[in-house]
């Protein structure tokens, strides 16, 4: 850590600046992974209407966790190897794609309903586990 030498001579530890900034570049950095997940929930009623027999919005919350959670368990064991900053960029990554992809789905299927797909929505839900894991371990 960096010094200070004061006028009577003595040497004092600088203080880091910037905690305000820091606060800050937290505050954006959580909520861009909360909006991206919150985003999947709010339209829980047009996948209802989407796909009325698949039950979507339990279906998506359980295809979420595990992976969430698995990765996030995986992360955490080889923490000590892993570049924490290329992992927050790479769950961050991850979020755009998966949420963009969703978008792509829906107008690629023009809105229809049917198993394919809810099979992309529960991939692309499992893809905000894992983004969700990068992220989270990571801050």
């Amino acid at each position: 850590m960096d010094t200070i030498v004061t006028s009577n001579g003595t040497e004092e530890p600088r203080k880091p600046g910037g905690k305000y900034k820091a606060m800050l570049v937290c505050f954006i950095l959580g909520l861009g992974s909360l909006v991206a997940w919150n985003s999947m929930l709010t339209i829980g009623d047009y996948y209802y209407k989407l796909f009325p027999k698949y039950h979507p919005s339990r279906v998506l919350t359980l295809v979420y966790q595990p992976f969430a959670i698995g990765t996030l368990i995986i992360l955490a064991y080889y923490q000590s190897k892993i570049n924490t900053r290329l992992r927050n960029l790479a769950g961050f990554t991850l979020f755009f794609a998966a949420t963009f992809l969703v978008l792509i789905l829906d107008l690629a299927t023009s809105g229809r309903g049917g198993i394919g797909p809810y099979i992309g929505i529960c991939l692309l839900t499992a893809c905000f586990g894992i983004a969700d894991a990068h992220i989270e371990g990571g801050m």
